[in-house]
């Protein structure tokens, strides 16, 4: 018989839950179980028994404060319409360490393009205690097929052994081959939404996502993208978070702030990449105006610099510094970003992997 679970399960970020999301080799029923409670992977009251990823939805203060849980399978020989039969339960126990409060490391990997190795060597090497993963976009290279996605759980569990929170955003290359339009189940949504809010202790994070990288109209997308008006609906969705800050980045207990995407919409570049300049302009002073971020997190250009305000990198006036943070070098190595937030202005470095 194949292997229930294939990594360690992922613990996303979402809103003020976590999603653990963990991937399969078989059909199976999944329930996550925290201080007694079980919280079931299902439909409407039907376990999902015939997917290949599954996710359950928990509160994060419930498992903030369990600092553990138990990812619960039971495998499926054959579901039939009456006396379904099924194998005893396997039970793996995980521990769980939410982000401290005050002083906290978190560490982006992006860019890898289905490559693992070094970019989880290049978190091994960053000589720090990691308290947060952040997956941000293009961790795959393209997806023609389910198994594509396996990187993110590969990389999730290299770094976090299901014992961490984990943040992902998609990048352009997600948008990409024939199994693309599935990735929503492979990765944390809101309501199978790409883009959101989330709050860890006292961070808050706006997560946007940029789409594709060159215009909808592009001979290389063949006419299967519609980012253009995906980018309006997050238009409208920041000034909707905007007009809720009370309860989002002005609440009291809010120390930190991070904008997490893959592109830095704060830049414009050399055409045909020279997109939305207008909509753009628009996310980058609503976030200076209202939001006041601390930092900009993101990756896209296969290398690792900080841009402040004002430099050359600053196109549209970008309200905070830019960490473009990840660099894939071919079969060689990665070269990552750790970031210290907590104690006055974030401290970035750069770890070689």
């Amino acid at each position: 018989m194949k292997k229930t679970l294939l990594f360690d399960p992922a613990v996303f970020a979402v809103g003020t839950t976590y999603q653990i999301l963990a991937r399969v080799g078989s059909d199976c029923t999944f329930s996550v179980e925290i201080d007694g409670v079980r919280f079931h992977d299902h439909f409407n009251g039907v376990l999902r028994t015939q997917t290949r990823v599954h996710r359950a939805t928990v509160p994060q203060a419930a498992l903030d404060r369990a600092g553990k849980y138990a990812v619960i399978v039971r495998p499926v020989l054959e579901r039939r319409a009456y006396r379904s039969c099924l194998l005893p339960e396997e039970r793996f126990e995980f521990a769980f360490r939410p982000l401290p409060a005050g002083e906290c490391n978190l560490f982006q990997i992006a860019d890898t393009h289905g490559r693992a190795q070094h970019a989880i060597r290049s978190a091994e090497q960053c000589g720090a205690a990691i308290d947060l993963l952040v997956l941000n976009g293009d961790v795959i290279d393209a997806a023609d097929k389910s198994g594509d996605f396996d990187t993110i759980f590969r990389l999730a569990q290299g770094v976090t052994h299901g014992s961490l929170p984990v943040i992902c955003t998609r990048g352009n290359h997600d948008l990409r081959g024939k199994a693309a339009e599935r990735m929503g189940d492979f990765i944390p949504t809101e309501n199978g939404r790409t883009y959101y809010t989330l709050r860890l202790g006292d961070l808050w994070a706006l997560v946007l996502d940029t789409g594709e990288d060159k215009p909808d109209d592009h001979p290389e997308y063949g006419g299967v993208n519609c980012c253009h008006a995906f980018r309006e609906e997050q238009t409208a969705f920041l000034r909707q978070v905007i007009a809720n800050a009370a309860t989002e980045y002005a609440a009291p207990d809010v120390r930190q702030k991070l904008v997490i995407v893959h592109n830095p919409f704060t830049h414009l570049d050399h055409a045909p990449f020279d997109i939305e300049p207008e909509l753009f302009r628009e996310w980058t002073g609503l976030l200076r105006e209202y939001v006041r971020p601390h930092l900009i997190l993101t990756g896209h250009y296969h290398d690792c610099f900080v841009s402040t305000p004002g430099d050359a990198f600053d196109t549209f006036g970008q309200p905070c510094p830019v960490v473009v943070g990840a660099k894939p070098e071919r079969e060689s190595g990665f070269t990552g970003c750790l970031i210290r937030l907590g104690s006055g202005d974030p401290a970035v470095r750069f770890c070689r992997g």
